[in-house]
């Protein structure tokens, strides 16, 4: 099996829902240069429209939300929605009633996590020839997980699901910036 790889995506944080436990947004962008450094070395990283489709079809109400990619601790959640979308990798994620679940709610409601960052084994990339950049065409999704510090800047949380409110006008026009991105 391949090197699990992780990529950490910035995060306009959103919390949705009846209850406020459902975090939304662009776990990885798509066609976003990023540049990375791991054990390959230095290079630019992409991901293309596609590359989580089997991951979708076959896992995705089963992939799990972490925080802080801290695989020996129990889940936080899991994944509801998994779409790809223009923008990227587009998710819900419904945040268990726990106390790490209610934590993290929390520091997401604070703005102190404000990233998504993905855990995936690469399965079919393209690599330009003289390696300094790669475009993953295809990506075994693992996880997601909630962090601080992102790889990706426009990877977006963009909400945390709860019951329908007047937003600020500071609030609504981020979200068009946001839109306009797309």
């Amino acid at each position: 099996m391949a090197d699990r790889l992780i990529r950490t995506a910035t995060a306009d944080l959103e919390v949705r829902g009846k209850d406020g436990r459902t975090l939304v947004g662009i776990a990885v962008p798509y066609d976003t240069p990023t540049d990375i450094r791991d054990y390959s070395g230095t290079y630019s990283e992409q991901f293309r429209f596609g590359a989580f489709e089997r991951t979708i079809r076959e896992r995705g109400d089963r992939i799990k939300l972490l925080s802080l990619h801290d695989r020996l601790k129990l889940p936080i959640g899991r994944a509801t929605l998994l779409r790809e979308d223009t923008a990227g990798l587009y998710g819900e994620w419904r945040v268990s009633k726990t106390e790490a679940g209610d934590e993290v709610l929390e520091l997401v409601r604070d703005g102190a996590l404000d990233s998504f960052s993905i855990g995936f084994v690469p399965v079919r990339n393209v690599w330009s020839r003289d390696r300094s950049s790669v475009v993953r065409t295809e990506a075994k999704l693992l996880e997601v997980s909630v962090v601080a510090l992102p790889a990706y800047e426009t990877a977006r949380i963009v909400g945390v699901r709860h019951n329908p409110r007047i937003i600020d006008a500071a609030t609504a026009e981020r979200r068009l910036k946001l839109l306009d991105m797309e």
